[in-house]
């Protein structure tokens, strides 16, 4: 018997993007970086959603491959190592803001304040670049931290 034909994630922009970052783990790790500024392991696993060790490394190595994060030695502790949001994760905050801000519209006991979804809505681009600035902000802190 024929072993079945592996399917190619890439040339169909849908299949390659649910192919790097389409699971609810690697999204919610990308929420985590991108939005809550949470960088090391121990951060991502102490998420309120309960990650396994197993499934967390396994999402932190399928984003770095996929060059979503670069994982560096923390500055600030160099048995521990880091995980930052690189220019290709940062281009998907429109896309991950404009989910949760439908989200927002569907979702009963959402628990994101009202005006998130109406900041975006007003002005997409302040809203991201707002963003933007937060990353670099922890970016900047963690790195700080390691000069003093």
């Amino acid at each position: 018997m024929a072993k079945p034909r592996t399917l190619n994630w890439q040339g169909c922009p849908t299949r390659y993007a649910a192919g790097t970052f389409g699971d609810k783990w690697c999204f919610l790790i990308l929420r985590d970086v991108l939005l809550h500024g949470k960088r090391t392991y121990s951060d991502f696993l102490n998420s309120p959603e309960g990650i396994s060790t197993n499934i967390l490394a396994d999402r932190l190595s399928r984003l770095e491959d996929a060059a979503i994060l670069d994982r560096q030695v923390d500055p600030r502790k160099a048995s521990r190592v880091c995980y930052f949001p690189t220019r290709k994760a940062r281009d998907l905050l429109p896309s991950l803001i404009g989910i949760m801000v439908w989200s927002t519209q569907y979702d009963e006991h959402t628990e994101a304040p009202e005006s998130f979804a109406k900041a975006y809505r007003a002005d997409p681009v302040e809203t991201i670049a707002w963003y933007e600035a937060q990353i670099d902000r922890v970016d900047a802190e963690i790195f700080s931290e390691a000069e003093q």
